[in-house]
Formats: C-alpha cells, sequence, structure tokens
C-alpha cells in the first residue's frame, strides 16, 4: 500500500544532480585524463575476491602502464606500474597525524614498496639484497621522504548537542581494507601465474610495481605537536603505513597507501614517473647482474623442485 503523499515522489533533475555532485562519480570521470596523459589504461570498477572471506569486492580504478627496459620493441623485458584507486568524496575534512622519522626509518620505508615479479630480489655473492638496496631507492623514491602517517580521523557533529566529533569514518576504514585486500589479491594472481622457462636464459625481466592511491574530493591536513603547540597544516599528500597480515604469504606487512588531494594527481603521477624512469635505467646500467640474479633464482627453484619439502615459486622469486 503506498502512504498518502507518496505518489508524486520523485526525484527531480535538481536532486540528481546534487545527490551525484555529492559521490564521488564526477571525481571518477574528472581524472580519467591525467592518467591518459602519462599513458596508463584503465580498468573501472573491477571485481576481486576477497581474500579472508571469498566475497566479490569492487575496486573504483585499476591504472597500468607498461614500460621496454632496453628496446621499444623489446616487450619481453618489462616494468610495469599498477596503481590501485579509490575515490572519495569525503564530505568533512580527513586528517591525518604525523610525526617525525630519523633518516634510517625512511630508508626502511622504501623496502615496504609492493611488488610482483622476477626479479625482485638479487644476487650479491652468496646471498641476496632487496630490490629497494640494490636499486637505492633510498636516494629517490618518495617512500623514503614526505608526511607519514598511521592514524587518521575525521568529523561528525555530535547528536542532539552543539560541537563536532573527531571519530574513526567506517566508509574510510573499508576504503583502505579493500586497497591493501585489492593489493595482497593482485600480487598473489601474479605469483601464481609464473611458470619456470625450460632454460635460465630465457627468462625475461617482467617486475611489477604497485601504488595503492586514495584520491579525496574534499580536504586533507596533516597534523602534529610541535612542542606544546598543536599544528594543523592542509595538505596535498600524505603517505598512510597500514599493516595487513597476508592471508597468502602468511606474513603481517607493512603498505604504504598514498592518500592526494584530487588537484594533486597530476603531480603525483608525474612523480611517479620519474621514480620509474629511474628504475628502468638503474635496471639497465645493471644489466648484468639482473640477468645473473634472475640465473640464480630459476636454479634455486629447480633445485627446490625436486626436494621433498618444495616450497611455491612464490617463496623463492619473493626477497
Amino acid at each position: 500500500m503506498i502512504k498518502k503523499g507518496k505518489l508524486n515522489n520523485k526525484i527531480t533533475p535538481k536532486e540528481m544532480r546534487d545527490a551525484i555532485q555529492r559521490s564521488g562519480y564526477l571525481l571518477e570521470q574528472r581524472i580519467f585524463p591525467f592518467f591518459e596523459k602519462f599513458h596508463y589504461a584503465i580498468d573501472l570498477n573491477a571485481i576481486f575476491p576477497d581474500p579472508g572471506t571469498g566475497k566479490s569486492r569492487e575496486i573504483d580504478i585499476k591504472a597500468y602502464c607498461m614500460e621496454c627496459i632496453f628496446d621499444k620493441e623489446d616487450f619481453d623485458n618489462n616494468l610495469q606500474i599498477n596503481l590501485l584507486c579509490e575515490c572519495e568524496n569525503n564530505k568533512q575534512p580527513t586528517i591525518f597525524f604525523i610525526r617525525d622519522y630519523r633518516d634510517y626509518e625512511l630508508e626502511l620505508f622504501c623496502d615496504d614498496i609492493a611488488l610482483s615479479g622476477i626479479p625482485i630480489g638479487f644476487s650479491d655473492k652468496d646471498f641476496f639484497i632487496s630490490f629497494s638496496d640494490f636499486l637505492e631507492l633510498k636516494k629517490f623514491h618518495h617512500y623514503g621522504k614526505g608526511d607519514i602517517s598511521t592514524q587518521y580521523c575525521t568529523f561528525q557533529e555530535k547528536k542532539g548537542k552543539n560541537g563536532w566529533m573527531a571519530f574513526h569514518n567506517d566508509e574510510q576504514h573499508n576504503t583502505f581494507d579493500s586497497l591493501v585486500k585489492v593489493l595482497d589479491y593482485e600480487i598473489e594472481e601474479d605469483f601464481k601465474s609464473y611458470y619456470l622457462p625450460d632454460k635460465p636464459e630465457e627468462e625475461p625481466i617482467e617486475i611489477k610495481i604497485y601504488y595503492p592511491l586514495l584520491i579525496l574530493q574534499q580536504d586533507l591536513y596533516s597534523a602534529f605537536l610541535k612542542g606544546n603547540k598543536f599544528i594543523l597544516r592542509k595538505s596535498k599528500h600524505i603517505q598512510f603505513r597500514k599493516q595487513y597480515h597476508s592471508i597468502f604469504s602468511k606474513q603481517i606487512k607493512t603498505y604504504c597507501i598514498d592518500v592526494i588531494t584530487e588537484d594533486y594527481l597530476p603531480k603525483y603521477l608525474e612523480i611517479i614517473d620519474k621514480e620509474n624512469t629511474k628504475i628502468k635505467n638503474k635496471i639497465k646500467r645493471r644489466k648484468d647482474e639482473v640477468f645473473q640474479s634472475i640465473k640464480q633464482i630459476i636454479k634455486n627453484i629447480k633445485e627446490d623442485k625436486n626436494s621433498k619439502d618444495a616450497t611455491s615459486y612464490r617463496e623463492w622469486l619473493e626477497f
């Protein structure tokens, strides 16, 4: 039974515009040209299974680009950048609490870069070193500098009272949760697709770098104490570090999520592009060491496969 007064309750065009402008739909549409300018292919509203529950989840944007490392026609040896993006029209400002880190801590943060493929560990005499150490990411990568946070909040009005309350928004919590879960899933799927070549020298360089990214339509702030003074500063880019227990690698990992404002996206993509170029050039300069690392990894895997306690490819490929 339709209640009296509801017969003509139809949304008006103005109300439709207002509702859409409050959502994140227009934000997604506005940022497409920036990704295209930097030659990213875009996959909208990509579905992935929750690693914990198996239920279907969705990520707003998957953007990816691939560059040949040595020659424009040599597609086998490549470096791929994957941006996993969520877009949010945060109705109230989002605040991240930051603190100063020592230089050696910032250098270690570069080890948290998310990777898959081969090689992402590099042989150095009798042992392997990390992607970050081999390429000296601490000298140029943004993970080793900038505003870094492990805590955030937003605001809502108190019910029936004057004033505002700082709190953890469930929507933003779910957004960060989706970003780390899709990242964990994408990395696992890439490792699962790996197969051994017949000969080690037939294995090309295929390195994938993943950047989880939250793009905010409204205000972003950093907050910190300076002595006894509380400082609140408008920001455009903050790195949010989030721990996550991976059911695939069975490890607790720390992922860095870049949080940026919509107007900072062109600058952010420029930063990633410059870092990508430096990584590619360093790999080219150390080509012989890179291919030697691949041969050693393949040798180790093949020896392991012949043992009773053979492990997964991921355990050998992932540093």
